[in-house]
């Protein structure tokens, strides 16, 4: 089961970005994904066309089971 995290950040503009990332492990906790999104934004690690992220906004685990039919 192939899995991927979706951050979304608000911006020093006010409007929202989102990053995924795939291939994440089962079992994330919730203050793991903050302090992941806290570290981001702390060292300033993205800068996006409208401006550094400022702050989290939400955060989902998106996961996908596929199987081949032919």
């Amino acid at each position: 089961m192939a899995r991927s995290l979706t951050l979304t950040f608000v911006t020093s503009n006010g409007s929202k970005a989102t990053l995924t990332i795939q291939g994440v492990k089962d079992g994330l906790t919730n203050e793991q994904v903050k302090a992941l999104m806290d570290v981001i934004i702390t060292n300033n690690i993205f800068l996006t066309k409208n401006g550094s992220l400022s702050s989290p906004s939400k955060a989902k685990v998106t996961e996908i089971n596929s199987r081949e039919i032919v």
